[in-house]
């Protein structure tokens, strides 16, 4: 990726790092570069093709929609509250990539 392209950073925390090659324990970072039109969707699917392991975490093998399994944020707000999956890209924003916790 290249410093003079418009890019997106990508961060994975905790354990949702195991599908791109990490242990589970810290965070991983990535710096994406964007194309004119990209939609969060398109840069996700280009980086889960990638990453076996996150393809198969992050998408619904039935409908192409995003599992259950992994929450994600934009610009520190979570999906569906100021931005979809459709939602275009621009250059700067932050996206981070969470697992879910659930308990009982």
């Amino acid at each position: 990726m290249s410093a003079d392209k418009p890019s997106v950073n990508i961060e994975f925390l905790a354990w949702a790092t195991v599908f791109v090659g990490g242990d589970g324990s810290e965070s991983r970072e990535f710096v994406e570069d964007i194309r004119p039109g990209d939609t969060l969707r398109a840069v996700l699917k280009r980086l889960s093709r990638r990453y076996r392991d996150l393809d198969k975490a992050l998408w619904d093998r039935g409908s192409d929609a995003l599992s259950e399994h992994i929450e994600i944020a934009v610009n520190d707000a979570l999906l569906g509250i100021n931005h979809t999956l459709e939602s275009g890209v621009k250059d700067g924003d932050r996206i981070i990539l969470m697992g879910q916790y659930m308990g009982g």
